[in-house]
Order: C-alpha cells, then structure tokens, then sequence
C-alpha cells in the first residue's frame, strides 16, 4: 500500500482515510484540515470530520484546534523573519501555509483564514457516526415527523 502524504493529496472529492492505530491517521486529518482551511477557504462548518468514538471526536477537536495555532505561530514567526531549520520538511510546508494564509488575508482584506477558523471553531463539524446522524435529525425535526427532543440510542 503506498503511504499517504497529507501535503500531496487532493482536496476536491471525498477521501476515506482507513489504517491501523499510530500510522498517522491524525496527523494526516489536521494536516488536511489546515489545508482545506487555507487553500480552499474553507469554514469549519464546511469540513466535516466523522471518527468512531467520542474520545477521538474531542482528541480530533483538540488536535485540530492546536495544528491550527502551530500554523498561525509558524506564519508570525516567518513575518518576523525568524529562521528555520531547512532540514525540518514538516516545519517548512507549515510555515508556507502560514505565510500563504496571511498573505492571501492582507491582500484581500480579510481575516486571515487560519485566524478565523480559531473563531468559528465551535461550529467545527467533527462528529462521531452516531452524532452526525442525529444532527440532521434534529436540525429537521419539523420537516421529518420527529420528536425536537428525540434521543438516538446507540
């Protein structure tokens, strides 16, 4: 199977990402996430993220959240002109999407997009099976026949 790289992998479409515990699988959703923030000016509302379980639905949360602070620090850091390790690939490809993200803001005159992902991030879609499935049910209660205060059993 070949390895998956989050930098080289096309955004447009669907992607199921499968593999086995410690293979990166996280690493691999925030660095996409970043991406789809910046190069495709995405709001997290627009993303959606579905994993199994709540632990990893909130760990995903707070991976995300710090992947994108860790990208907004490594733009300020290249505005400031501090150095980097040329060595460091993953250091390098964050601070360009940092750099590309306060440049694309200045130029436009927005917020930058990383920036404004902090903000909007409680209406991250990051959701387990069963809580994307009852979103739906819920937002359109009225529409289906349901109950506002319906519960799903798992």
């Amino acid at each position: 199977m070949k390895p998956v790289d989050a930098w080289q992998m096309r955004l447009g479409g669907t992607t199921l990402l499968e593999a086995s515990a410690g293979t990166g699988k996280t690493y691999t959703l925030t660095t996409l996430y970043l991406r789809l923030l910046v190069e495709q000016a995405l709001h997290p509302r627009e993303i959606l993220v579905v994993t199994y379980t709540q632990a990893a639905t909130a760990e995903l949360r707070d991976r995300i959240r710090a992947r994108i602070r860790e990208a907004i620090a490594a733009g300020e850091a290249a505005a400031r002109g501090e150095p980097v390790d040329p060595d460091a690939e993953e250091a390098l490809r964050l601070r360009a999407l940092g750099e590309r993200a306060r440049s694309e803001a200045q130029q436009s005159g927005r917020v930058d997009p990383l920036r404004r992902a902090l903000q909007d991030f409680d209406e991250a879609a990051i959701f387990t099976i069963h809580g994307f499935c009852q979103r739906p049910l819920q937002e359109n209660a009225f529409e289906s026949g349901l109950a506002f205060d319906a519960e799903l059993c798992e």
